[in-house]
C-alpha cells in the first residue's frame, strides 16, 4: 500500500518540533520534512552528538530549508534511550534549556527504537528491546507532559506521537493477560521468554497500551496524543539482519518498502494535519486504523490497565513520582 502525499495546506510554519533518533533514517527524514514545512526550532535527541552534529550540518544545508525556511534553527541533544540516567539527563537538560531560552515545545515526535535479532540486557537490567522501545520511551513521555501542557495555546495544542508497528498485532506471546501471582514486564528479562520474530512486536504492543491509557488520564485539550506507523520503510532498522538473509530484506523492501521521505510524511501527518480527533488513536500509512485485536478485544481490556501498572511501577522505582500528576 503506498502512502499518499499530504495535504498541501500542512505547515509546521513557527512551531517547535523535538525528534528522538533523529540523525538517521526516519527520524532524519521527519526532521528534514519539518524544517521543509517551517518548523523551528528543530530538536535532534540522539544517541552520538557528533553524528546530531553532521545531521543538523546536512540539514541546515539542504536546499529546501535554505530556501523556505532560511532562518530555521536545529539544536543537538544527547538521549541515550538505553539506561534511566541517560533519559531523565535529557529530560532535565532539554526543559531547563527552554525555561531558561523561554521557549516552548509544540510537537514531540517519539521515532527512537531498536530491533535485535539476539537477546541482550541494558544497563537497567531490562531487555534492551523493551527498555529502549517501551520503558524509556513511556518515561520520556511523562517526562515531557509538563512542558508540552504548558506549551498549548489556543491557537495550538501541543502534539505528543510515538512512531509504533503493525506488528503489534501479530504477537504471538502474549494473547492473554497473564496470571496475577508474578510481574509480566519483569518475566521478559529472562532470556527464555525472547523471540526475535516476536519482541520487536512485543514492544510496540506495550508502548500502545501504555499510550491508550495516557490517553485516558490526559485531555487532548492539553496535549494531543497518537501513534503512527508508516509500514515497511527503507530505514537502517535491519541492520542487524546476518548478510545471509539480506536477500530476502532486499526483495521485501522492493515489492512492499515505501521511501523514507514517505515515511517520514506519515510521521507529520499526526502532528500537522489530524488533530484532536485522533488522541489515542492509530495512523497506518496515514489511515485511521484500528488497532490489533489483542489491543480492543477482551483480553486487550484486561491487559492494558495491567500494563499500564507494571510499568508505572518500573518507572517509579527509576524516577521516584514520575506519575504523580498524571
Amino acid at each position: 500500500m503506498s502512502i499518499p502525499d499530504l495535504p498541501k495546506s500542512t505547515t509546521l510554519e513557527g512551531r517547535s518540533v523535538l525528534i528522538t533518533g533523529s540523525n538517521v533514517g526516519l527520524g532524519y527524514s521527519a526532521a528534514l520534512l519539518s524544517l521543509q514545512l517551517g518548523a523551528s526550532p528543530v530538536y535532534l535527541a540522539v544517541r552520538t552528538t557528533a553524528k546530531g552534529d553532521t545531521a543538523r550540518e546536512r540539514l541546515l544545508a539542504d536546499p529546501v530549508v535554505k530556501q523556505k525556511n532560511p532562518n530555521a534553527v536545529v539544536k543537538v541533544y544527547q538521549l541515550d534511550m538505553s539506561t534511566w540516567d541517560g533519559v531523565t539527563a535529557f529530560a532535565s537538560k532539554f526543559k531547563s534549556d527552554r525555561k531558561t531560552a523561554g521557549e516552548r515545545l509544540d510537537v514531540a515526535i517519539l521515532n527512537a527504537g531498536i530491533a535485535n535479532l539476539n537477546f541482550e540486557l541494558a544497563p537497567t537490567g531490562n531487555e534492551a528491546v523493551i527498555q529502549v522501545n517501551h520503558f524509556s520511551t513511556a518515561l520520556l513521555s511523562l517526562l515531557l507532559l509538563p512542558l508540552l501542557e504548558s506549551s498549548t495555546t489556543p491557537e495550538h495544542t501541543a502534539r505528543l506521537m510515538i512512531v509504533t508497528s503493525e506488528s503489534h498485532g501479530r504477537v504471538e506471546s502474549l494473547k492473554a493477560c497473564p496470571p496475577d501471582d508474578y510481574n509480566y514486564l519483569a518475566s521478559l528479562n529472562d532470556k527464555k521468554t525472547f523471540s526475535t520474530m516476536d519482541r520487536y512486536g512485543l514492544s510496540k504492543l506495550l508502548i500502545i497500551f501504555f499510550l491508550r491509557e495516557l490517553s485516558t488520564r490526559v485531555s487532548s485539550d492539553k496535549v494531543i496524543i497518537n501513534s503512527v506507523c508508516p509500514g515497511m520503510i527503507k530505514t537502517e532498522l535491519t541492520r542487524q539482519v546476518p548478510w545471509y538473509a539480506q536477500p530476502v530484506v532486499w526483495i521485501l523492501y522492493t515489492i512492499m518498502a515505501n521511501p523514507v521521505e514517505k515515511g517520514a510524511a506519515c510521521h507529520v501527518h499526526a502532528v500537522a494535519t489530524v488533530a484532536k480527533e485522533s488522541h489515542g488513536l492509530w495512523y497506518e500509512k496515514m489511515k485511521l486504523t484500528p488497532y490489533g485485536d489483542i489491543v480492543t478485544n477482551q483480553e486487550g481490556q484486561k491487559l492494558q490497565p495491567r500494563i499500564w501498572n507494571e510499568t508505572m511501577e518500573a518507572l517509579e522505582k527509576a524516577v521516584p513520582n514520575v506519575g504523580a500528576n498524571i
